[in-house]
């Protein structure tokens, strides 16, 4: 699955980004794909540890099925 997203910024907030970044794509797609690195191995350690502590086998193969187990068995949710 891919997922895209649209953001709307300012001309202020563009001509900031330029500032930072040579390509403003580059910079938000590398910035957003970091961020997600980060919360996934949150997310993989904190379902490991609650497998663990409850002495239950990881079933789930990879990445993407341990994060969605996470969901599944309520060890994450959806911030709202």
């Amino acid at each position: 699955m891919h997922t895209s997203y649209t953001v709307g910024i300012t001309t202020g907030e563009y001509l900031a980004l330029q500032y930072v970044a040579s390509d403003q794509k580059d910079y938000i797609t590398n910035f957003v794909q970091s961020r997600a690195k980060t919360a996934s191995n949150e997310i993989v350690q904190k379902y490991t540890t609650f497998k663990i502590n409850k002495g239950e086998a990881i079933t789930a193969v990879g990445t993407t099925a341990v994060i969605q187990a996470a969901y599944a068995e309520g060890v994450v949710g959806i911030i709202t």
